[in-house]
């Protein structure tokens, strides 16, 4: 078999048990010519100690960026240095996933039969649930304004095992031809943390390139370990903001209009009378306060705040990053669901 040589961009950000074990399971892949890149991106715990001594079987590279470039920039500076070794592919790969041994086989099998596709998707397993699916493909529902996951939470058993077109590739196990990256460009590092694979994907649609699940390429992967869950304000605040930098960028101007008038109307806050045993004067005025702050983006509503933050900010051009004061939510919505 010709075996061009794909190499692996795994980014770490104070998360050195998971890199370590994904790290772990790559030393059971069966593909004879790959290489591993780890990119420290400016961890702030004992990460680089671990990273540092860490003894593979195969080639490993480690590259620290010395501070936080998010999922963009800090996958860019892996594939970067891919592309300089000369790799014929990448797959990028979180560091909370486990890969099957035959994960890198399929994946170039499937784009030796698929010339025309330059952008290829294992399926995803959740980890703690190792027979059912979390992504099978994804499709853009223009009338519903989302992205929809046909598949996700279906037993394996019963969905389709052929290569099949998707409208992005997750960026969990994104594997694409080097050729893309050269002709497209990288990630672009304005979104830092989601979306970002969305739109490279379309970049890649556009330039020509079909997007394909390969669901005989096999990864488990812990969904939702970077942002603490799914649902956290720092979670909401990305997906909000570059859901309309992505409509911006791909979306008909009728879809983009819609969103916009949803986005003007979640700027509201929602007056809300709150229930107790105080006396309703007490709880008027409480009410009041509380829609008062809201109004002026304080107060407790975090999940009000963090959307009017991010709705702000794209109108305003800030991306990147998201504000400190972001993070400073997240910990506190943390702290209220741990009391």
């Amino acid at each position: 078999m010709n075996a061009p040589r794909i190499s692996i961009v795994v980014l770490n950000w104070n998360g050195y048990a998971d890199t370590l074990a994904c790290l772990d399971s790559l030393q059971a892949l069966t593909y004879p010519n790959f290489d591993v890149i780890v990119v420290d991106n400016g961890s702030s715990d004992d990460s680089l100690v671990h990273l540092r001594s860490y003894v593979a079987p195969y080639p490993l590279t480690l590259l620290e960026t010395g501070h936080n470039l998010g999922y963009a920039g800090g996958n860019n500076v892996g594939t970067r240095r891919a592309l300089e070794l000369g790799a014929g592919f990448v797959l990028v790969l979180n560091n909370d996933t486990v890969v099957a041994p035959d994960l890198l086989e399929r994946l170039f099998d499937a784009a030796q039969r698929n010339p025309d596709a330059g952008v290829f998707s294992a399926r995803i397993y959740y980890f703690d649930e190792p027979e059912k699916v979390w992504f099978d493909g994804a499709h853009w529902n223009s009338a519903a304004l989302q992205l929809e996951w046909p598949g996700q939470g279906a037993e394996a058993r019963t969905l389709d095992m052929s290569d099949h077109d998707t409208d992005y590739a997750c960026g969990a196990a994104l594997f694409f031809r080097a050729e893309v990256a050269r002709q497209i460009g990288l990630l672009d590092e304005a979104f830092f943390l989601v979306w970002e694979e969305v739109d490279w994907c379309f970049r890649a649609r556009e330039a020509g390139w079909r997007n394909l699940v390969v669901p005989t390429a096999k990864i488990w992967h812990r969904i939702g370990v970077s942002f603490g869950s799914e649902s956290s304000p720092l979670r909401v605040y990305f997906s909000v903001r570059n859901q309309l930098l992505w409509f911006q960028r791909h979306a008909a101007i009728t879809a983009r209009l819609r969103l916009g008038a949803r986005s003007l109307r979640k700027l509201v806050p929602v007056f809300v009378l709150g229930q107790g045993n105080e006396s309703w004067h007490k709880r008027w005025f409480w009410a009041m306060r509380d829609y008062a702050l809201a109004w002026l983006g304080r107060g407790n509503r975090l999940q009000y705040l963090v959307t009017r933050r991010a709705i702000m900010d794209y109108v305003h051009g800030r991306f990147g990053d998201c504000p400190e004061v972001v993070r400073a939510w997240s910990k506190a919505w943390a702290q209220r669901g741990a009391a």
